[in-house]
Formats: structure tokens, C-alpha cells, sequence
């Protein structure tokens, strides 16, 4: 992976682990100016409403940011979509930065982990790594992000912080040919 769709990885990463307004600040400040935009004025506890009925609750999740809720036939958190993500972490000598607190399919946690991968595949020059990195990237992510980008996009919380991030997350798909 190219160093700029690098660093829009982990700006992207960043504002799907946001716990608060600030933190939702900064990302959405780091998508822009890494895009070359201004981000103007924002009410970021508006900004952090609207992430929270999206994405984190406490009532039910307008967009829950959870492979298995795309994946499964039967969509549970810690399924075994989350089982599967876990052993590829484990296979690629990865793990969850915030195992046992959050599940290891968490969009905030497949993009740390898409990062680790990407790494792994260009660092070592074998071909496992590389086939790992295509399956996460072709048939897992790809495999449910693009329902996920839908139901945000339908949701009725939105706010602009979040159609920032899935702007970026789309062109980041589109640019890894997974769309």
C-alpha cells in the first residue's frame, strides 16, 4: 500500500476508535488536511451524538461498525466472523490493541489490523503474508464494508464528520480495487 492510502488508513482508523468529541476533532481535522480540504466549524458534541447513535451506542446502533453484523447469517457480535478475524490477526503475528474490550472486528480494529497486514505483505517477500493480506482485504473487508458505507449513508443520525470519514473510507476501497 502506497504511503499517502497508509496514512489515510490510520487517519481512518483513528476516527472509528473516536470515544469523544475531541477525539472525533482531531481525526476529522487529520482526513482534511491530508486531503488538502479546511474543515470548518463544527459542533463536535453534535459530532459525537451523531458517532454514538451510529456506531457506539447506548441505545441500538443505527450502523453497528461489527463485520459480524454483515457477515453472518445470524448477525451476533462475537460470532464466528470475529473467531475467523482473530486467527488471521494471530496468523499474520498480530493481535488487537484493545482485545477483550472491544471485539476483534470492530471497524477501528480491522483497520489497525489492515495496516499490520499491509506491512507484513510488503516487508516479506513470501507469499503467505501476501495471500493473507489479499484475503482480508478482497474477501473479508471487502466483503462488508460497502453494506456498512449503505446503512450509514441511510442513517438518520449523520453528520458531516461522518460522510467526511466514509468519503475517504470509500476512496480508499475504490483505490484497493474492492468496490
Amino acid at each position: 500500500m502506497a504511503p499517502e492510502q497508509r496514512k489515510r488508513l490510520a487517519r481512518l482508523r483513528d476516527f472509528f476508535m473516536a470515544r469523544s468529541g475531541k477525539d472525533l476533532s482531531l481525526a476529522c481535522t487529520a482526513l482534511a488536511d491530508w486531503a488538502g480540504q479546511v474543515w470548518g466549524e463544527t459542533d463536535w458534541d453534535e459530532a459525537e451524538f451523531a458517532f454514538n447513535r451510529l456506531f457506539v451506542g447506548p441505545m441500538a446502533l443505527q450502523a453497528p461498525p461489527y463485520a459480524s453484523i454483515y457477515l453472518s447469517t445470524d448477525p451476533r457480535l462475537m460470532d464466528d466472523i470475529t473467531l475467523k478475524v482473530r486467527r488471521i490477526y494471530e496468523m499474520a503475528g498480530l493481535e488487537s490493541p484493545l482485545q477483550g474490550r472491544l471485539p476483534d472486528d470492530h471497524l477501528g480494529v480491522e483497520l489497525d489490523a489492515a495496516l499490520g497486514l499491509s506491512a507484513r505483505a510488503e516487508d516479506l517477500d513470501e507469499e503467505e503474508p501476501r495471500a493473507l493480506w489479499d484475503y482480508f482485504l478482497h474477501e473479508h473487508l471487502g466483503g462488508w464494508l460497502p453494506q456498512f458505507i449503505n446503512r450509514v449513508r441511510r442513517a438518520e443520525a449523520n453528520h458531516p464528520a461522518v460522510d467526511l470519514a466514509l468519503d475517504h473510507l470509500e476512496a480508499w476501497l475504490a483505490h484497493q480495487d474492492i468496490q
